[in-house]
This record gives C-alpha cells, structure tokens and sequence, in this order.
C-alpha cells in the first residue's frame, strides 16, 4: 500500500471516528425537588466559562427522564436537577442509566449500561475525597497539625493512586481523570492551609470570650447611625450576614423564630456586611427582623477583631455586653435556643 493510500485510509478512520453518534442518558430519580432535569457542556469563550445546553428532560411522575441526543467525542458535562449538580463523561454510542435518591444526592448516585463505568468511577473519587476531608475536620483541636497533615498526605497520595488506576483501566476516563488529578494537588495544599487557619481563628474566638464587646457603628434601615451599644442591658444576639449568602439566608427563618420566641427579653441584631446597601435594605425590610444594622466596606474594619471572616457568623453578649460566645451555634441547630435560655433563666 502506497503512502498515499495509506493516508486516505488514515483520514477515512479520521472521519468515521469523530461522525456524531446516539446517546442515550435516562434515569429514576427518587424524591424529585424539581420537574426537570439538564446535561450541559461549559465552554470557555473569550476566557469566560459558558453554559452550553446539550440534554433536557422533563421528569415524569414515577420520577423517570429520558434524553437523546448526539456526540461525536467523549465529553465532560454537568448534570443537574436543578437543585445540585454532578460531572457526567459521555461518549458516542453511550446508553447511560443514572439512579439517585435527592436526600443524599451524590452519596446514592449509580450508574448502569454501556458507558457506566468511568461515571461510577467518578462518583467513587467524589465520595473518597468526601470522607477524606470530613475525617480532617473531625479532629479534635489538641491533635497536632503534624498528625493531620500526614494524613491528608497519606490519604490524598492514596487517593490520587486510585484516580491513576481508572485512567490506565479505562480509556475514556482520561478527559476528566487528568484535570481532577491535578486538582486534587491543589486540594491538598488548600486543606492544609484552611486546617491552619481554623486553627488561629478558634484560638482567637477563645481569647474574645469575657472581654468587652465593641460598639459597632452603622446605619439602620432609615439611614440613621445606629450602634450595637444601644442594645445592651439584654442578651444580644448578632447575626452577620450578606445578600448573595445561601447559607445565611438558609438559617434565617430559624433566626427569626428565635426573635420571635424570646425579642422580649433577648435583642436579636441582624447586621449586614459584605455588600451593598441598597441590596442589603431592600431585603432587610422584606425579612422583617426588629434590628438592623448595615456596615460599608470602611464601617467593616470595625469587626475586624472578632474574626468575621465567613458568613453566616454568630456572635453571643450578655447584659453586660461581654462576649459569652464569639462563635455561636446556628439557629437551626437548637444549641442557639439552649444558650439563650442559660442566660436568661425562667425565660
């Protein structure tokens, strides 16, 4: 065979391989939060990420979706229920089945059919590095950092092992195999440096506990100053948050339960920070809580001190505006409500 043959014989097996094939991607999704559900591609155009639609379905009653479509390569996509969501590699000539149970979405994820393997694969990655990092922050705060960094080292070189051996036992792994390789380094370094910071932040709450709470100044809801000190000679309980923050809002209904059991005798102060004002006003008013405070990026220097970081934060004060907690349960949690009563017996 003459290179000339050869060559048209190579660009035929070009062109078979990347002609667009079916796909099949369907499901059974017990406890459906929403009606449908999405495959999408990200594609980066012009150095921004973009949502490139490539599957919709919409689950029927029994919770079971079906999609079809074509691809002429594997690909990395995004499935999502419109709730949460989880990476998907499809290839051409895949007939995926996917089960999973929303009260423990990535915990219950399965696949079947052709095309299930380097899916379960990546499931099971997910749910390694899962216990890995929970297991990090399970230990207790006399552990030496030395013994937790040896660990995140040991498990994340294991961890990256497994990851190696799906890309040698399956092919089509690789797309998404070598990018969560390098990620997973990535992770590593992270951990150790959030276990340090938690460190030095837990230190300091500690060193908050009995001193004298500062008086934070910014404006009300009417644009008036207003100071934490004015609510002091009760249990004052501070709630920061922001607009765009999920958990923050996530907790506020049990908040304002709480404001709504003991207001009488506990003053609840919702205090806005990191963002803007005319957001933050607008949803205080709609979420109705008695005291508000906003603090601007400069009014925000204030809280330095206590450590406020993250979002949601609480921070509790006694009636003689001395920090009891500077790192309070969430409201949801009912260990809140438990400390409120301690203070303030026969509530």
């Amino acid at each position: 065979m003459n290179l000339k043959v050869i060559a048209l014989f190579i660009g035929a097996l070009t062109a078979i391989s990347s002609i667009a094939q079916n796909v099949s991607f369907s499901g059974k999704i017990t406890n459906p939060k929403g009606e449908e559900v999405y495959l999408r591609e990200i594609v980066i155009e012009e150095g921004k990420s973009k949502p490139i639609d490539v599957g919709q379905a919409r689950i029927e009653k029994d919770g079971s979706f079906l999609m079809k479509f074509q691809l002429d390569k594997t690909t990395e996509l995004i499935f999502s229920d419109g709730n949460e969501q989880v990476v998907v590699l499809l290839s051409p000539g895949d007939e995926v089945h996917l089960t999973l149970n929303t009260k423990m979405f990535d915990e219950t994820i399965s696949y079947t059919g052709k095309g299930a393997a380097k899916n379960n694969a990546i499931i099971d990655s997910y749910m390694i590095e899962e216990v890995i990092t929970d297991k990090v922050w399970s230990f207790e705060d006399d552990v030496d950092t030395t013994i937790i960094f040896e660990y995140i080292a040991t498990s994340f070189g294991e961890l990256r092992g497994v990851v190696k051996d799906y890309m040698r036992e399956l092919e089509e792994f690789d797309l998404y195999g070598e990018e969560y390789y390098l990620k997973l380094e990535k992770l590593e370094k992270r951990l150790k440096s959030s276990v340090l910071s938690q460190r030095i932040f837990r230190e300091r709450v500690k060193e908050l506990v009995g001193t004298k709470a500062l008086s934070i100044t910014g404006v009300d809801l009417d644009g008036v100053s207003s100071s934490l000190e004015q609510y002091k000679g009760k249990t004052i309980i501070i709630d920061f948050w922001a607009t765009w923050c999920g958990p923050c809002k996530a907790e506020m209904p049990a908040f304002k339960e709480l404001e709504t059991r003991y207001g009488s005798d506990v003053n609840f102060v919702s205090i806005g920070v990191f963002c803007k004002e005319d957001k933050w006003r607008k949803m205080a008013k709609e979420l109705g809580f008695e005291n508000n405070i906003f603090l601007d990026k400069e009014a925000g220097s204030q809280i330095k001190v206590w450590q406020v970081n993250f979002i949601p934060r609480y921070i509790v004060i006694d009636k003689n505006f001395k920090i009891v907690d500077a790192n309070a349960p969430k409201p949801s949690t009912g260990d809140l409500e438990k400390l409120i009563k301690e203070l303030n017996p026969g509530i």
